[in-house]
């Protein structure tokens, strides 16, 4: 709402309290998918995590299924947008598709519980949300020419799969933490066709801090 002078106002108390209850229940259904999956987690738990009335919960979702694709909006945009910041400036296709892979990974690194929410409650291509920005980035050193493949569509339903099976093998410890963002990386370069002399260099493209959190 705007006053007499164009300028937007503030959110009243209870419009901030509502803000802050639908976040800490998208949290708690986050936390909670990401430890039982979205299966057997229920309501209850959630609400419960949350600390908000059972009863409240429908003050903001209609039901699991709608708050399991509103966390999982939220988790994707949040890393998204760090994606989308990292690779900003960078003007060669594929140190930017490196560069998001490894700050994609990098972050799940550093948020295990985001990368078991991923596994566990939304590990189809259709709630895998990153695989529209990384056909994006595909598809642009395939625009570029800088690496020729006949189907980005297909190179990239294939990278993203192996991407996902390498995160599962980074949350089972079957994966090393410390060098898994730049060997997930490499990989999908590989695949795409780049010589192994220019991956080394493309991974070491410095990046930014990873640290992020979901919107409070």
């Amino acid at each position: 709402m705007s006053d007499a002078t164009g300028l937007t106002e503030p959110p009243n108390r209870l419009t901030r309290h509502k803000q802050k209850t639908r976040a800490r229940l998208i949290r708690a259904a986050l936390s909670v998918m990401a430890r039982k999956g979205a299966d057997a987690a229920t309501i209850n738990d959630i609400t419960e995590a949350a600390d908000v009335g059972f009863g409240s919960f429908y003050n903001y979702f209609t039901s699991k299924d709608e708050i399991l694709e509103a966390a999982t909006n939220e988790l994707f945009e949040t890393i998204g947008g760090k994606i989308d910041e990292a690779i900003s400036s960078i003007g060669d296709p594929c140190v930017a598709l490196a560069t998001a892979i490894r700050t994609f990974v990098g972050i799940l690194t550093i948020r295990r519980e985001w990368a078991q929410f991923i596994v566990r409650a939304a590990p189809g291509y259709k709630r895998f949300r990153m695989y529209s920005r990384l056909f994006r980035d595909i598809q642009k050193i395939h625009t570029s020419k800088r690496l020729e493949y006949a189907d980005p569509g297909i190179v990239t339903f294939a990278a993203g799969g192996a991407i996902l099976f390498m995160i599962i093998a980074l949350i089972e410890g079957d994966l090393s933490e410390a060098d898994a963002p730049k060997r997930i990386a490499a990989m999908v370069l590989r695949m795409l066709g780049e010589k192994e002399g220019d991956i080394q260099r493309i991974i070491e493209h410095p990046l930014p801090a990873l640290e992020v959190d979901l919107a409070s």
